[in-house]
């Protein structure tokens, strides 16, 4: 019922609204049209596994909002933490609805950073090579399949490799200055990012979590950089694993 009613609302606003109840033609749309806002049933299941909103949150950049019965404060608890930008009863006004989604998007993300033609387009750090013209990041020569939220967050972390960035800069870089939300999910984009990073390197921490303030590059991954010289002036052609 929401669905239908919610998709009248926004249509009648000016949005181009596609809405279905399967879960696999949720997922099409969403990689087929890149679109700005993605709402999503918390209660339904993933066809690759787990459940629909959490393939959403790692499939797509889009803004998600997650639709929950008003009694399920555990749902709507666990969607806030582990991304949503937003979540909203499956009672709620259609009208309402409109009006939350209007406000995410006067705030758009800043997923593509400022080109600087001053900066340089090619980070080496030891093991790791970050492309940001490509938009690339690569692990002993290995490609990671990355998100454009959690390229954009490691750019900023690689960019001061010996500085600590908080969340708020973070958020800002990435999100805009206007954002208004969750601290904790810039916590989440780079959780989702160390698992994917260490898949080419199990024995290396990229990421370190500097309690209560924010994030810096690990000194695991920093002291490569010593690893990578020593190589090149020994001649020694053996792969090293850094402690």
């Amino acid at each position: 019922m929401l669905r239908r009613v919610a998709s009248s609302a926004l249509r009648t606003r000016g949005y181009s609204v596609s809405a279905t109840t399967e879960e696999d033609a949720a997922l099409t749309l969403a990689r087929s049209f890149s679109p700005d806002v993605v709402m999503v049933d918390l209660e339904l299941p993933s066809p690759e596994g787990g459940n629909l909103f959490d393939t959403m949150r790692a499939l797509s950049d889009a803004y998600i909002v997650g639709i929950a019965p008003p009694d399920a404060d555990g749902a709507r608890i666990r969607a806030l933490r582990a991304g949503a930008d937003d979540v909203v009863s499956s009672t709620m006004n259609p009208e309402e609805l409109a009006a939350r989604c209007q406000a995410m998007l006067r705030r758009p993300r800043q997923l593509h950073a400022r080109w600087d033609p001053m900066q340089a387009s090619l980070i080496n750090i030891g093991i790791l090579t970050v492309d940001v013209g490509r938009k690339e990041i690569r692990v002993n020569q290995n490609d990671v399949a990355v998100t454009r939220i959690e390229f954009a967050l490691f750019e900023q972390l690689c960019r001061r490799p010996a500085e600590v960035c908080s969340r708020h800069e973070l958020l800002e870089e990435v999100w805009g200055p206007n954002w208004v939300g969750d601290t904790h999910v810039v916590d989440v984009h780079l959780s989702n990012l160390r698992r994917k990073l260490q898949q080419h390197a199990p024995e290396l921490r990229f990421i370190h979590t500097v309690r209560g303030i924010g994030f810096r590059l690990s000194n695991d991954l920093l002291r490569t950089m010593d690893v990578d010289d020593a190589q090149v002036d020994s001649g020694d052609d053996r792969e090293l694993i850094s402690a």
